[in-house]
């Protein structure tokens, strides 16, 4: 698949700016929501289609009925499993916005020509990050005494259970390798990391000594560890980034762009809009890149790297 490089991928971020997917459930005919007939379609990426297409069909409704004036009519969901499928479905036109957390619109972005364009404050925040932690009396004193030692993750997917924790310590030096046993022997010049596949997991598996370090979401630590806060030690802090992201396929009509923008900015002063974006995740708001999306998600651009294989697969 071609690429386009990062340098590229930064004029992206700086520009100006359907047919039904194999994993999309029914067939259901979008909803009509004005005399006009054009067509917005919102993808997502998940390996449970059906849930994922009732979380996002009132709003992809919303928008839709909001956009008659420049000739929108029905609103559609497209769910796709893998997020090379979304790729494919953005190259072709088959999704219209695309909607995620920031690597995985970083890595949608550096193949189809993609452009961010609003943040989505999921969860009611705007910005996250991690925290990989240690037993207080484990003797680890920074990330450079991992090696030869397991760090839990969370799921393979999650941005601040794997994600940009994993991106964050390979950045700085640390030789990562993915192992199926927490108990398995890792090479010395290696750090070992296993899933866990819940952030409730990770906390209870340092805890035990199961594994040498967790990484989990900042927000959830204080909550995951409890009465057990004192047995646990911070050993670095992650970046923040955006919480989730929209981004508009290459070659959507700018009117429509402009109009879409309109009406997900103003969507938290609406009573229905705000009633739709509790259901939506409980969304709180859209708003624009403080600063630019260039400056907000270089960063992960530059981290995109270290988890391409990851996202890829």
């Amino acid at each position: 698949m071609a690429r386009l490089g990062l340098a590229l991928l930064a004029a992206v971020l700086l520009a100006p700016g359907c047919q039904q997917t194999p994993n999309e459930p029914a067939p259901k005919e979008p909803a009509r929501t004005s005399g006009a007939t054009g067509v917005l379609s919102v993808g997502s990426v998940s390996l449970n289609p059906g849930r994922e297409y009732e979380t996002f069909r009132p709003f992809a409704d919303y928008l839709a009925s909001r956009l008659g004036e420049v000739g929108i009519g029905k609103g559609r969901v497209v769910v796709a499993d893998s997020l090379s499928k979304m790729v494919a479905d953005l190259q072709r036109g088959s999704v219209d916005l695309f909607i995620d957390s920031p690597f995985p619109v970083a890595f949608v972005c550096d193949r189809a020509g993609s452009r961010p364009i609003l943040r989505r404050w999921k969860r009611g925040s705007d910005v996250y990050h991690s925290v990989i932690f240690v037993r207080a009396d484990s003797g680890i004193a920074s990330a450079d005494d991992f090696r030869g030692r397991i760090i839990a993750f969370g799921e393979p997917f999650s941005t601040t259970g794997f994600l940009l924790p994993k991106a964050a310590l390979a950045s700085s030096g640390l030789r990562l390798v993915n192992y199926e046993d927490p108990a398995a022997t890792i090479q010395p010049d290696h750090v070992g990391y296993v899933f866990s596949n819940d952030a409730e997991n990770t906390m209870f598996w340092v805890l035990k000594k199961k594994v040498a370090a967790g990484a989990v979401n900042a927000d959830y630590f204080e909550a995951l560890a409890g009465s057990r806060i004192e047995e646990l030690r911070i050993i670095r802090r992650t970046e923040e980034v955006p919480r989730n992201v929209v981004c508009v396929r290459d070659g959507l009509d700018p009117e429509l762009i402009r109009a879409v923008e309109e009406v997900l900015l103003a969507m938290d002063e609406d009573p229905q809009g705000r009633s739709v974006l509790s259901g939506f995740e409980q969304t709180a708001r859209f708003d624009r890149f403080p600063g630019g999306s260039a400056d907000q998600l270089g960063r992960v651009m530059e981290l995109l790297a270290y988890v391409e294989e990851d996202l890829g697969r």
